[in-house]
């Protein structure tokens, strides 16, 4: 009888996703019960309302989407399958870190299914491919089945994780970072599977998605949140757990059920948010990536709660982590951990750099904080990490992504293999390509904004109207917007970007010069006028060359135009492609004396002043001369350098002594 019940249970939840797939993504604001208490100050664009055309940054797109569909939805529910007792189909999961005893602690399995539904989701609404739906179905299909045969509600994939839980909610655990009992960072896989869930919910709005996440959420709050007092709540956060408070507000959002509320505000780290919201950087010796997602959590509880603590905690995080934290790439830490901004020049010379996941998990932050304060100061940032870290850290040829950067001089980056690797930034590295358009455009009343100067084009569905940006910026410094749609002429106020990396723009408007500076309010140049098809902006921008001295630091500098991030080329014939991809290296295994790259001399004012452009073979390029430096030596964007060494921050040569 039981097993006939499971049988109609699976039959119906398989019926219920018949009208899943969609040419449009919906709008969110259809699928939110629950308003936030707050409205946006700018809203960004939905992803399927943005397409990049920018050469880069579209290849990239293209390299994770057709990896996205390689990847085999059933060897990454495989472990799933396996916890809850119904049949794995022949699959074996995927390895390394899906699989296998990392640090004595188990593997981290199931945590790259969550990556990878959000993934297709963000996917599916910059492509439109409707390959993507199957893949998705089953795979939302496969965890249904997982959570009938469980019976309660409960679906993981970690071996023995709902013992683990059931010991947790009976208060027999012990925590550290980053283990539960042993267990690997349980919350934080069932934290990427709801976020997961729910991103395939608003994408596709499928309602087994909702079901399947709404039903994990229960039984987490009911089966272990509720047996936990506020001391052992606050003990289970100890471990990294991503933002599982967010995930808690958006069930909250989509059902309007108040104890998700509740329980999203008990989920919420005190170690973190208390010092945060009293203005105090605790930050030195902590988890970088276990403390950012909380702070995505935070903001959401605050848009949902009013309650001004949570509120200043994700600011005054976000901007110390950017002034004191932040390396000229835009990412933080070094091995993953955060350190007082007076070690960075020795921590420059260690062949661990800044996380990937940082970076990805920084961006989330930085998108949420600037859709409600809309200060510029966000788009100065994500711009930087975007072009100098995300961009810099993919192997152009296979799409996969770096996990530490080094910035030591004379290093090289090490790309994770397709199927071997399945490391934490393979999951974020899956994401990050999948919204290169997320921060380009933004919107309020009838005004769009133009964020970033990126070849792309934008549709403004409640307005008609649709813009395109064409440049070859930064080998070029113009840029052409076009109305290319307008149903009707229109009073509408497209917002420039007046960059702070750059002396000034010039503006004109079919061909009449613009006076920018009596227009310019927040940051933006403010064109209000009755536009029509056809209309063309053209934007002149004035990039600057500049050398950023090391945070903290006072003998290494790099050296950037406009926002782009240079870096020197170094040939080693001795390198092969087996050193730059390596399936289970995460740092490199030939380090090069420092020494082999060049350093410069102590005037930099002189180094720039020396710098002279050189173009070649396309690629934007500065040369240096030998006077300035040791030897000659030649810059060109950083993230553009691979399967080379490479030197971003270069050493200030010392006086000889005699």
């Amino acid at each position: 009888m039981k097993r006939t019940l499971y049988l109609i249970l699976c039959c119906m939840a398989a019926f219920s996703t018949q009208s899943f797939g969609r040419k449009t993504a919906p709008k969110d604001d259809l699928q939110i019960v629950a308003k936030p208490l707050h409205q946006p100050v700018r809203q960004l664009f939905g992803l399927q309302d943005v397409r990049v055309t920018d050469s880069a940054m579209h290849a990239l797109m293209e390299l994770d989407h057709q990896y996205l569909l390689d990847l085999d939805v059933d060897r990454l529910l495989s472990w799933f399958r396996k916890e809850a007792g119904v049949s794995q189909r022949g699959a074996e999961p995927y390895p390394y870190w899906e699989s296998e005893n990392i640090w004595g602690a188990g593997p981290l399995s199931g945590h790259i299914l969550g990556f990878w539904l959000s993934s297709m989701a963000m996917m599916y609404e910059t492509t439109g491919d409707e390959a993507i739906v199957p893949r998705v179905r089953a795979a939302v299909e496969g965890l249904r089945e997982c959570q009938l045969a469980d019976g309660e509600g409960f679906v993981g994939a970690q071996p023995g994780v709902k013992s683990v839980f059931a010991e947790v909610a009976k208060g027999n655990f012990t925590t550290s970072n980053p283990k539960v009992n042993g267990l690997w960072e349980p919350v934080y896989v069932m934290n990427k599977t709801l976020l997961g869930l729910y991103d395939v919910f608003r994408t596709f709005r499928l309602d087994l998605a909702k079901t399947v996440m709404v039903d994990l959420g229960r039984w987490f709050g009911e089966k272990v949140m509720d047996r936990l007092d506020h001391e052992q709540m606050q003990k289970l956060l100890v471990c990294e757990h991503g933002s599982i408070n967010e995930s808690f507000i958006n069930i909250y959002a989509v059902t309007g059920e108040k104890r998700f509320l509740e329980w999203a505000e008990r989920l919420n780290d005190e170690d973190m948010w208390v010092p945060a919201a009293q203005g105090r950087d605790v930050l030195q010796g902590w988890h970088a990536n276990t403390q950012i997602p909380k702070f995505t959590g935070f903001e959401s509880v605050y848009n949902y709660t009013d309650k001004d603590d949570y509120r200043r905690a994700a600011r005054f995080f976000w901007q110390t982590v950017v002034t004191q934290h932040t390396w000229a790439n835009g990412g933080n830490s070094t091995g993953e951990h955060f350190f007082p901004t007076s070690e960075f020049e020795s921590r420059l010379t260690k062949a661990g750099g800044p996380e990937s996941c940082n970076s990805v998990n920084m961006m989330r932050l930085t998108e949420a904080l600037y859709q409600d304060d809309g200060d510029m100061k966000y788009v100065d940032y994500y711009e930087r990490v975007l072009l100098n870290h995300i961009l810099a850290n993919y192997d152009p040829l296979e799409g996969m992504c770096v996990y530490y950067t080094s910035m030591r001089p004379a290093s090289y980056k090490i790309y994770s293999s397709r199927f071997d690797s399945f490391w934490c930034c393979t999951g974020t590295g899956i994401q990050a390509p999948a919204k290169l358009g997320k921060m380009i455009y933004a919107h309020r009343a009838d005004s769009l904004f133009v964020n970033m100067y990126t070849a792309s084009s934008v549709n403004w569905q409640e307005q008609g109207l649709s813009l395109r940006t064409s440049t070859e910026f930064p080998k070029a410094n113009t840029v052409s917007i076009e109305v290319e749609n307008l149903k009707r002429a229109k009073r509408l106020t497209v917002a420039l970007r007046l960059p702070w990396w750059s002396k000034g723009i010039g503006v004109k408007v079919n061909g009449r010069e613009i006076d920018t500076e009596s227009q310019t309010t927040e940051g933006y140049v403010m064109l209000n006028r009755k536009w029509h098809r056809g209309d063309r902006i053209e934007v002149r921008l004035n990039p600057q060359l500049r050398a950023e001295v090391v945070k903290g630091g006072s003998q290494y500098y790099a050296f950037l135009y406009g926002p782009v991030l240079l870096g020197v080329r170094m040939a080693d014939d001795a390198l092969t492609m087996k050193d730059y991809r390596q399936a289970r290296r995460t740092t490199q295994n030939r380090l090069a004396p420092i020494e082999l790259a060049p350093e410069i001399v102590p005037d930099v004012d002189r180094v720039l002043a020396s710098m002279e452009r050189c173009d070649k073979d396309g690629v934007l390029r500065f040369r240096v001369p030998e006077g300035c430096a040791s030897k000659e030596f030649f810059l060109e964007p950083y993230n553009g350098i691979h399967f080379s060494r490479y030197a971003v921050y270069l050493h200030l040569l010392q006086p000889s002594v005699k």
